[in-house]
């Protein structure tokens, strides 16, 4: 069922996945397709207080440590954060995780999810671009599924570091053929924020429980251990991370451990996600994992993922085929 092997991807860059569970490809996306991202991110943060899906993590950070700040997140109802500072501020072990900066000032970490089921340019670059024949390669996939798409910005002098974690226990999924492909839109280095990955944790067979990001404290419903604590001990662990220009990708194993620095630069550091599942993965509803946004329908343990809400972007059913353009069609008739 495949098409061919990607241009983009070598047999040494499928080896050094396979090895460290992390590969830094470079000029994979076209500047288009990199504008049509910074525009879905753009409208995303304008709605932030607004919409449903969109947070700032810092302010969250705020609300937790400083006991007069009550919990504020505008018109965002995905998540009930008054229970995730209270799982917070319980847990002993937990502590602020914020770079040390010399601009006193308050910065912006903004999540947001799903912009894929309402941008088109989004939708083009997940589903059409060069990613799901390289993910798909790289898991050695004969179809692949698109999860999810997740939106992180870090403005500058956010101190805000992104805890350590793995990805598997957020997801509602059961097997680990699953990449995430992580798409800077801006220069990133070390300086503002760049991804650390622990080279080989993809391996070691182990599952953590999903944190809440600002703090490794773990997810309650999660039956999963506790991830280690990294920040405290870095030098333990093999950390690995790229400096990054817009157009390259880094692509990361589902069970490849990995964290980010806050953003102490004047520069900002905007990225975009994407999940992608091979075809040995099934529907588990996982204790801990987040719920989705916006699913039409219900999947049962065990089912493959067919279901308009993980759509098959590869293969495509023949070389040049639009699946966004489709999509969108399809879309529009439901309506």
């Amino acid at each position: 069922m495949t098409q061919g092997r990607s241009e983009t991807v070598s047999a040494e860059d499928i080896r050094t996945f396979e090895r460290d569970g992390i590969v830094c490809l470079r000029n994979v996306l076209t500047s288009e397709e990199v504008d049509h991202l910074r525009m879905a991110v753009e409208k995303q943060m304008n709605q932030l207080g607004k919409s449903a899906t969109g947070y700032d993590f810092e302010a969250l950070a705020r609300q937790v440590w400083d006991r007069s700040e009550p919990v504020e997140t505008g018109a965002a109802n995905r998540f009930d954060m008054q229970a995730m500072k209270d799982l917070v501020r319980g847990d002993a072990a937990a502590r602020p995780l914020m770079e040390e900066d010399e601009a006193n000032s308050q910065g912006l970490f903004f999540y947001d999810v799903a912009a894929w089921k309402w941008d088109s340019g989004v939708r083009k670059v997940a589903f059409d671009s060069a990613l799901p024949g390289i993910a798909a390669e790289l898991l050695g996939a004969n179809y692949l599924n698109f999860w999810e798409d997740t939106t992180f910005v870090k403005a500058p002098h956010t101190r805000q570091k992104t805890a350590f974690h793995q990805d598997l226990a957020y997801f509602q999924i059961e097997g680990d053929q699953c990449v995430i492909i992580w798409i800077p839109l801006d220069p990133v280095s070390r300086s503002n924020g760049t991804m650390q990955y622990v080279r080989g944790s993809h391996k070691r067979g182990e599952t953590y429980a999903p944190n809440v990001f600002i703090s490794q404290t773990p997810i309650q419903s999660s039956p999963e251990k506790r991830c280690p604590d990294i920040e405290a001990n870095p030098d333990q662990y093999d950390i690995i991370s790229f400096d990054v220009e817009p157009g390259d990708v880094l692509i990361h194993h589902v069970m490849t451990v990995h964290g980010a620095g806050g953003n102490r630069s004047g520069n900002w550091r905007r990225a975009v996600s994407f999940r992608y599942c091979g075809d040995e993965v099934r529907y588990f509803d996982r204790p801990g994992a987040i719920p989705q946004v916006g699913l039409s329908g219900r999947l049962m343990k065990g089912d493959r993922l067919f279901s308009e809400d993980y759509p098959i972007v590869w293969p495509k059913p023949w070389p040049g085929f639009c699946l966004s353009e489709a999509y969108g069609i399809h879309q529009a008739g439901r309506e």
